[in-house]
């Protein structure tokens, strides 16, 4: 039963998930502002988003989960790309800086509800309710808009390559994927985004 997840395709969207992870986490450990890293999603976005849907985020991951957006073996599969792509960045890192920078994790509610930024949209994405072209847009300037406002890391993979493993790093943005991502699916309306569209053309 399991065996059937394990095709080229979704071996091919674990290592578009761990290369992802890799660039984004390195970025986050030699950028000095968010901004770089929010531009690496983004294009992100559009390199690797018709693979793997560009997840490159465990909290990402796990929202997407519980939403029933994304199967669980699949899901397990990412996760372990992901942390396995910030841990071999960090190490790019230490060789090519000799030392890599360091950001200590925000508390519990500022990692939450930065990464609520992320979340929220990437659901929005995946429920087509952003038109294609502005996947990326929207997608890096969430991220972006949830760095600034929580001064955190919002990435549980990232977090692990910064040695803040047992920090609200890690746990809170996991803990915000399964609200936030409930949370959408209560509000949204009945029948998404192909409804809404019926009903604004007079169908």
């Amino acid at each position: 039963m399991i065996r059937k997840y394990f095709t080229l395709n979704s071996l091919k969207a674990g290592m578009a998930e761990l290369v992802g992870t890799f660039f984004l986490t390195l970025a986050a450990l030699i950028a000095v502002t968010p901004y770089p890293v929010a531009l690496t999603l983004a294009a992100f976005v559009y390199a690797i988003g018709t693979i793997s849907g560009c997840n490159i985020n465990p909290g990402v991951t796990v929202g997407l989960m519980a939403g029933r957006r994304l199967p669980i073996v699949s899901g397990i599969l990412y996760l372990i790309a992901q942390v396995a792509g910030a841990l071999l960045a960090r190490e790019v890192a230490v060789l090519a800086l000799g030392v890599h920078r360091t950001y200590h994790a925000a508390g519990p509610w500022a990692e939450g509800f930065g990464f609520a930024f992320l979340m929220l949209t990437v659901v929005a994405v995946s429920d087509k309710y952003v038109p294609r072209a502005g996947t990326g847009l929207a997608i890096g300037a969430a991220l972006a808009a949830g760095l600034l406002t929580s001064n955190g890391i919002i990435n549980p993979a990232i977090a692990v390559a910064m040695g803040q493993a047992l920090t609200p790093g890690t746990w809170a943005p996991l803990v915000s994927a399964v609200v936030f991502t409930v949370l959408f699916m209560l509000v949204e309306p009945k029948g998404g985004p192909q409804e809404q569209g019926a009903s604004a053309s007079g169908g």
